[in-house]
C-alpha cells in the first residue's frame, strides 16, 4: 500500500476502527467482569460504596499516599512519572488533539493543547521512566517471576510509540515513514488495550473500588 494513502487510512478511517475495538471490548470486559463477580460473590453490589471505592482508588493512585508506595518511593517516582507523561500527552499533544478532531469531532472539539516545548519535555520523561521500569522488570525477582512475554512485548510498544513521536516531532530524516509506525503502532495499543494489562485504565473502579469496599464499608479499615 502506499504511504500516504496508509497514512489517511490510520488517520481516518483506521482510527475510528481502533477506537470502536477499544470501546467494544471495554463494555465485554466489564460486562463479564460485573457477570463473574456477581457470581462468585452475590453481596458484591450490596457492600460495594462510591465513597469507599473512590478513597481507596485517590490512596493507591496518588504517589506517597499508601504505604507501600512510601517504601518504594523511587520506583513510585518512575512509575508516576510514566503515566502522567503518557497520559498527558495522549490527550493534550498538538498533534493528537488534531487527529482525534478530525477524526471524530472536527466542528465541535475544543481541547487544550500543551506548548511543544512542554510535549517534548514529556515525551523524553516518559521514554526514559519506561526505560527504567523495563530494566526493574528484568532485575527484580519478584517482578521479572509475576512477568510473562506478552507483558515486554506490551512495554516494547509502548517504548515504540513514545521515541517514534519524538523522533517524527523533531522532524529527523525518515520522519513520515517514523510517524506512520508511531500512529500504527498507536492504533494497535488503543484496539488491544481492552485485552492487556492496559486494562487497568478502565477497571480501576471496579478491581480497586471492589477491595476498597470491602476494607471501608465491611471491615472499617483502610486498604493502603
Amino acid at each position: 500500500m502506499n504511504p500516504y494513502c496508509l497514512y489517511a487510512f490510520m488517520t481516518g478511517i483506521g482510527f475510528q476502527i481502533a477506537l470502536g475495538l477499544f470501546l467494544v471490548g471495554t463494555t465485554l470486559r466489564v460486562v463479564l467482569f460485573l457477570r463473574g463477580a456477581v457470581q462468585k460473590d452475590k453481596a458484591f453490589f450490596a457492600f460495594y460504596s462510591l465513597k469507599y471505592a473512590v478513597r481507596s482508588m485517590l490512596a493507591h493512585t496518588l504517589p506517597f499516599v499508601s504505604k507501600t508506595s512510601r517504601i518504594h518511593a523511587v520506583t513510585t517516582l518512575i512509575t508516576a512519572l510514566f503515566h502522567i507523561g503518557i497520559i498527558t500527552l495522549t490527550l493534550f499533544h498538538s498533534a493528537h488533539v488534531i487527529l482525534i478532531a478530525d477524526g471524530l469531532a472536527p466542528a465541535t472539539l475544543a481541547w487544550p493543547i500543551l506548548p511543544e516545548g512542554v510535549s517534548h519535555i514529556l515525551g523524553w520523561l516518559s521514554a526514559a521512566a519506561l526505560l527504567l521500569l523495563i530494566l526493574r522488570r528484568l532485575v527484580n525477582p519478584t517482578v521479572r517471576y509475576i512477568s510473562i512475554a506478552r507483558d515486554y512485548l506490551l512495554n516494547l510498544a509502548i517504548l515504540l510509540l513514545i521515541l517514534s513521536g519524538i523522533w517524527s516531532r523533531m522532524q529527523l530524516p525518515g520522519f513520515f515513514m517514523v510517524g506512520l509506525i508511531h500512529i500504527t503502532t498507536g492504533n494497535v495499543l488503543i484496539a488491544i488495550t481492552p485485552f492487556t494489562r492496559l486494562s487497568h485504565l478502565f477497571m480501576l473502579p471496579f478491581t480497586r473500588g471492589y477491595i476498597g469496599s470491602e476494607f471501608g464499608k465491611v471491615r472499617h479499615v483502610q486498604d493502603w
